[in-house]
């Protein structure tokens, strides 16, 4: 199958992401299924793990019936297409469509030619004496089932492109993200046919596999730590975006789009010295603008490993609360002082007017370890965030990133951004920033208090 035709199939322009549920029972099935349909996955499959073909079928049978609509593989394991196709096409017939086989070894031999590829046409005669009308994923290279040498790896996926919907390939063992160059030299043998890789793919390196395949079959990577069964669905939510960022051109270093002409509903400061120089809370308002900012503040933590999102009192909150919806995880408040019924700890720091003031948390509040990405509305001198910072490293949290509205760049805040991965809907080395650095914004010679009246999700 030509890669368009099988993303045209899809509807996706970037790779497919087929999350792998390994069966247990009839409940974890479907608990994983309706975890992966509500996160927007393209289609699943299903892989029977400790048990025969028998035992799986019924599940296979309760999760159609549950989900008529829901694209649907399997993969019968350690069984090729010769003894699965004649199954796949009986379940046709009792009305159970499967969508897609995947077998871990389509039995193709890369040391001889195509014309002579035995066990291979006698898999494409049983799909054929079957009548099952759906995608093959054959394994080719596949783990560590038959060694290959890595000089038969262009002609393995050349062959085995002659025999199968979606040539298929792995890292070595499950978990194991396949070698890059294994990766391009089945590109090249596959040419304009289908690829699929199984195994090892995860949120942090899905984007290095991206530019050479068409869909990812995944388990371990997107389930929650040390659990073989069960999905984490911030993982795959991760994962997800990561390959659809791809197909529409934006990688997570990319700053995005540097006009975000959204930041002009920033109002100025009409009162004087003794309140803040703008006020970044009607661009909330609107909600276009709102939901672009907090997307662009979320990109370059999307792959990344957050647990919990911290802002910092008050404004913090409200983007805080935000980006913590939209990377899947918990939200932590960090008060002003005196607010907090419980147990504290408490931190003395000098804010943006020089004047002195304390911070606190919850003691308690996350566990040692916990991965933290701390927000606030405006970064100028340092001091709030870095109060914040000194909470959390208490606790022996690990702070992943800081996000802003905007960080400006002067000698306090510079160790800020050397030290910790910083998102800013404000980019640097841009007439942006070089205007928030003097506090002054050219448009508002000219603003209109009426421009950031609330919009619905499709205007501007």
């Amino acid at each position: 199958m030509k890669c368009n035709e099988f993303l045209k199939q899809f509807k996706c322009i970037g790779p497919v992401i087929l999350p792998v549920i390994h069966v247990w029972d009839n409940t974890q099935t479907m608990r994983n299924v309706r975890i992966a349909v509500r996160e927007g996955a393209q289609g699943i499959f299903l892989i029977n793990h400790d048990f025969g073909v028998e035992s799986f079928l019924p599940i296979i049978k309760q999760v159609r019936k549950s989900f008529p609509s829901l694209w649907l593989g399997v993969n019968f394991l350690s069984v090729t297409g010769k003894d699965a196709f004649p199954i796949l096409g009986s379940l046709a017939k009792e009305g159970v469509q499967i969508d897609a086989y995947w077998a871990d070894d389509a039995r193709i031999d890369e040391t001889v030619g195509k014309d002579k590829q035995t066990e291979a046409v006698q898999i494409a005669s049983a799909r054929k004496s079957a009548n099952w009308q759906g995608l093959y994923f054959g394994g080719t290279a596949f783990k560590k089932q038959r060694p290959v040498d890595p000089i038969h790896f262009k002609k393995a996926a050349a062959i085995a492109s002659a025999f199968m919907d979606v040539v298929t390939t792995s890292g070595v063992a499950t978990g194991r993200a396949a070698d890059i160059d294994k990766i391009t030299s089945f590109r090249s043998g596959a040419d304009k046919n289908t690829l699929a890789i199984a195994s090892g793919i995860t949120p942090e390196n899905i984007k290095d596999y991206c530019p050479y395949i068409e869909a990812v079959l995944v388990s371990t990577g997107i389930n929650h730590e040390g659990d073989f069964y069960n999905i984490n669905p911030t993982r795959l939510r991760r994962l997800m975006t990561t390959a659809r960022n791809y197909g529409s051109g934006q990688t997570l270093d990319d700053p995005g789009r540097i006009n975000r002409s959204y930041l002009k509903h920033m109002a100025p400061n009409v009162k004087g010295k003794h309140f803040a120089w703008l006020d970044p809370s009607t661009m909330y308002i609107n909600a276009h603008s709102f939901h672009t900012l907090v997307e662009d503040l979320s990109q370059r933590f999307i792959a990344d490993t957050v647990d919990v999102v911290a802002g910092i009192d008050a404004a913090g909150f409200v983007l805080g609360s935000a980006i913590a919806i939209r990377l899947g995880v918990g939200f932590l408040t960090i008060r002003k002082a005196g607010k907090l019924p419980v147990e504290t700890d408490s931190v003395a720091f000098v804010n943006y007017s020089r004047r002195s003031q304390y911070l606190e948390m919850r003691k308690p509040a996350f566990a040692s370890g916990t991965r933290v990405l701390l927000v606030d509305q405006w970064i100028e001198t340092g001091g709030t965030i870095t109060g914040g910072i000194d909470l959390i490293e208490r606790q022996n949290g690990n702070v992943v990133g800081l996000a802003c509205v905007c960080l400006e760049e002067n000698k306090n805040t510079e160790s800020l951004r050397k030290q910790y991965k910083c998102s800013s809907a404000i980019v640097t080395d841009t007439d942006w920033q070089t205007q928030c650095n003097s506090q002054y914004m050219e448009y508002f010679d000219h603003f209109d208090p009426m421009s950031y009246f609330p919009t619905r999700l499709g205007e501007k």
